[in-house]
């Protein structure tokens, strides 16, 4: 089977690199690349993706403001933020926009072939950098409402992904599935999607 890609990036020569490194993926298929998200209902609609590559900063129309109209109109359609920006405001507004996974643009072609993989897979991929701010987000609970709040497991998980560590893993390290571990880190984003929590981030420092 083969996954339609959609990318949104102002950079045009990182736009045709993504091209063919995705294209380069049997299983993948870029159906369309643009340097803004103006227009993006449009060409969801036309095009059928199943996931969205997004960039943040872009003329027009900034992405986060892309996946909120995407996820309004077409809510099975997965987004993964792909973006130099790792700061909190930027962070906790896409995913709670509706994106599924976060990578930075430091990422290797690997990790970021990986990371579409793990999404398509049910996983939400984020960096370790990414990891390490949920891991901060959670010491400020005590400020938080409780059902907001990362269980043991989830937080367990969060800390061995902020080192850098893959699924896999995670998983094998402590000694469970790495379905489970998809399903953890899918917890994690909806309890950030569903509470708003950017409206915490002031509370956050880096």
């Amino acid at each position: 089977m083969n996954y339609k890609i959609l990318i949104y990036d102002d950079n045009h020569d990182l736009r045709n690199s993504l091209k063919l490194l995705l294209e380069a993926e049997s299983e993948f298929e870029v159906v369309g690349d643009y340097e803004d998200c103006l227009d993006i209902s449009r060409q969801t609609a036309e095009l059928g993706p199943d996931v969205i590559l997004m960039d943040i900063d872009m003329p027009k129309m900034n992405g986060v403001k892309g996946v909120a109209l995407v996820k309004k109109d077409f809510p099975a359609v997965e987004v993964i933020m792909h973006t130099v920006f790792d700061d909190n405001d930027n962070i906790f507004n896409a995913l709670t926009a509706g994106a599924s996974g976060y990578i930075l643009k430091n990422e290797s072609n690997e990790n970021v072939i990986h990371s579409i993989k793990e999404l398509l897979a049910g996983g939400a991929p984020m960096s370790p950098s990414i990891a390490r701010k949920l891991v901060k987000f959670h010491q400020q609970k005590p400020r938080l409402e409780a059902n907001a709040i990362l269980s043991p497991r989830e937080m367990e998980i969060i800390q061995e992904l902020s080192k850098g560590l893959s699924y896999k893993m995670v998983a094998a390290k402590l000694f469970i599935s790495i379905e489970t571990v998809r399903s953890h880190c899918k917890k994690i984003y909806e309890k950030l999607h569903v509470h708003s929590l950017a409206e915490a981030l002031h509370k956050i420092k880096s």
